[in-house]
């Protein structure tokens, strides 16, 4: 099972849109995908499944609740491991429990694996605290959602920093050589400015248009394909989602 993370430490770049699109892609091409949704704000789980949810990412990490139960399947190929948001504690378990079990990703993941799962894609929070060291460090590889603006390139050079700390402190190497610039749009010049500096770094760079499809999709809780099959950001999803695949 390959491991993917979208996340920087910047808020509003559309980790999330990323993230439930691209595992929307692969469930399209009948690969048996779990979306893990790891941001204890719950926009993954609901914008997907805006509905009761009896038990969360949390019971399974820190309560010994068996995984099986947490799941949710959205479609025949797309599963759903989310996070309860309102009234959750994912934040306050993991800055109390995580440091007694560093390890509770991996393990959570190879159980993923063992379930049949070949890819999971793990939506994290803009935030570097022990939650998101402990996803990084349990991940195959980590993708950098950038909205087109210079303050970004700032934000890429401090996760760089901060990688290479996990790195270390998990003795593994995690691949980290695509970068997504969302919600571009070229006729601005500065967009363009800013896609053609990204083009310039030792990274794959992924670009996805400026779509107001995906905002009503996320009102409307379905996914772009569901909502608007023709949505012109759906190439590019297709587009990242082929990329990834390629690499395995």
């Amino acid at each position: 099972m390959k491991k993917i993370c979208f996340h920087i430490q910047k808020g509003g770049v559309g980790k999330t849109s990323i993230s439930c699109s691209v595992a929307h892609c692969f469930a399209r091409k009948k690969i048996p995908t779990i979306l893990v949704d790891c941001d204890p704000q719950g926009n993954a789980t609901s914008w997907l499944f805006p509905h009761d949810i009896p038990f969360d990412i949390t019971d399974v990490l820190f309560r010994g609740m068996p995984l099986a139960k947490a799941l949710i399947p959205l479609n025949e190929n797309l599963t759903l491991l989310p996070v309860i948001a309102i009234g959750g504690q994912l934040k306050e378990l993991s800055e109390t429990k995580l440091a007694q079990n560093p390890r509770a990703f991996e393990f959570l993941l190879a159980d993923l694996k063992a379930m049949g799962f070949q890819y999971a894609i793990l939506d994290c929070s803009p935030s570097f605290s022990l939650l998101e060291r402990a996803v990084i460090g349990a991940v195959d590889e980590v993708i950098n959602p950038l909205s087109p603006e210079f303050f970004s390139i700032d934000g890429i050079e401090l996760f760089t920093s901060i990688l290479e700390d996990v790195q270390r402190a998990n003795r593994r190497k995690i691949r980290n050589d695509k970068i997504v610039i969302n919600m571009l749009n070229k006729s601005f010049a500065r967009h363009k400015a800013f896609a053609e500096t990204l083009q310039k770094w030792n990274y794959r760079v992924f670009t996805i248009p400026q779509d107001s499809k995906i905002a009503e999709s996320q009102i409307a809780r379905q996914s772009i394909f569901d909502y608007e099959p023709k949505a012109k950001s759906i190439i590019a999803f297709e587009t990242l989602s082929n990329a990834i695949l390629e690499d395995r």
